[in-house]
C-alpha cells in the first residue's frame, strides 16, 4: 500500500512512529542511487521510506509572494520524483515524502531521532565535482544520532552485489554497535562478512627502513592481532551462527586496507567513533578517509565519546 504525504509544515506531521527510514532527496545522481539502497533497505526492515527534501527559504509573511511558492511547488516536485523512484525500485513500498523549510544538515540531523536508518548522497547539487564528499552529507555523518548509510554517485545500484561481501572495520576500540549492524546486513542480504582489523610493527622496533622482522616475530605478532579480532567477534559469531565470516588480519593501515577491501564489497561498515571538539561533533581520521575513497557505500555507526 502506497503512503505519501507532502508538507512544508514542521508541526503535525503525519509520520510513522521512529524506526523508519530516512533519505534526503535532492535530485542529483548522488540522491538519486541513494533512493534506491533506501528502497531496499527499508523492504528489508520492513518499515516505511520518508523521502526528505530541504528547503533553506525565508518567508516574510506576504501572501502573495509567487516566487516563493514556486520554490516550495518545485520542492513538492523533487520530494515527490524521489518517491516515484522509490516505487519503481521496490512496489508496494510504503513510502511519504516531507519538504521542511529549513537548512539541509538540520533537517537531515533531525530526522536522525525518528529513524533508524538515514541515507544521503555523498554530494549533491551545488558541490565541486573533485570532492567526494560534500558540504551536506560530511557534517550530517559527524552529527547524526542513528546509523547512516553513505552512497556516492557513481555507484551502480543497478548491479547484483550478491557474489560480494559486506566489509566491516574493527579496531582496537570498542567496535560491538557497528559488528552487530555488520552481522545483520550480512543475515538480511545472504551475505558473507569479511571482518578486517590491522596492525603494523611496533615503531621501536621498526630498526630503520632496511629492518626486517624474523618469520617467527611476524606470526607472534599476527597471532596477537588476530586474538583481538576473534575476541571482537566471538559473541556476535554466536548470536548469528549463521553469517559466513572471514577474518582478514592485514599488515597496513586501517584506512589503506579498508580502501582496499571496499574495490570488492557490496558494503563497508564502520564504528564512527566521534569526539566532540571546539567546533561540535568530528569524525576520525580513518572514518573520514574511507568516506572520501571508499569504491562501496559505507554505512557509519555512531559510537560517541
Amino acid at each position: 500500500m502506497h503512503q505519501t504525504s507532502t508538507t512544508t509544515d514542521s508541526v503535525a506531521r503525519p509520520r510513522p512512529a521512529r524506526g523508519h527510514v530516512v533519505v534526503g532527496f535532492d535530485g542529483s545522481p548522488g540522491a538519486q542511487h541513494a533512493v534506491d539502497l533506501a528502497a531496499d533497505e527499508a523492504t528489508r526492515r520492513h518499515t516505511t521510506l520518508e523521502v526528505l527534501h530541504a528547503l533553506e527559504w525565508l518567508e516574510f509573511g506576504n501572501a502573495h509572494d509567487r516566487f516563493g511558492q514556486q520554490l516550495r511547488e518545485n520542492a513538492r516536485a523533487i520530494a515527490d520524483q524521489g518517491a516515484e523512484r522509490a516505487r519503481r525500485r521496490r512496489p508496494g513500498l510504503s513510502v511519504l515524502t516531507t519538504v521542511e523549510l529549513a537548512d539541509a544538515v538540520d533537517a537531515l540531523e533531525a530526522a536522525s531521532d525518528r529513524a533508524v536508518l538515514l541515507v544521503v548522497g555523498s554530494r549533491g547539487l551545488g558541490g565541486f565535482s573533485g570532492l567526494l564528499m560534500g558540504s551536506v552529507s560530511l557534517p550530517v555523518s559527524a552529527a547524526t544520532r542513528c546509523p547512516i548509510l553513505l552512497v556516492h554517485p557513481d555507484h551502480d545500484t543497478s548491479a547484483d552485489p550478491a557474489a560480494k561481501p559486506i566489509v566491516v572495520g574493527v579496531s582496537n576500540q570498542d567496535c560491538t554497535p557497528a559488528l552487530d549492524v555488520a552481522f545483520a546486513q550480512a543475515r538480511a542480504r545472504a551475505l558473507p562478512l569479511r571482518a578486517v582489523h590491522t596492525w603494523l610493527y611496533p615503531a621501536m622496533m621498526a630498526g630503520g627502513p632496511g629492518y626486517a622482522p624474523g618469520m617467527w616475530v611476524t606470526d607472534e605478532w599476527r597471532d596477537a592481532e588476530r586474538g583481538v579480532l576473534e575476541r571482537a567477534l566471538a559473541p556476535l559469531r554466536k548470536r548469528y551462527p549463521d553469517v559466513d565470516v572471514t577474518d582478514d588480519v592485514p599488515i597496513d593501515t586501517p584506512a589503506r586496507a579498508l580502501i582496499a577491501a571496499s574495490t570488492d564489497a557490496a558494503l563497508v561498515v564502520l564504528a564512527a567513533h566521534r569526539n566532540t571538539g571546539r567546533f561540535g561533533p568530528n569524525l576520525g581520521r580513518v572514518t573520514h578517509a574511507v568516506l572520501h575513497h571508499a569504491k562501496a557505500p559505507v554505512l557509519l555507526v555512531p559510537v560517541d565519546h
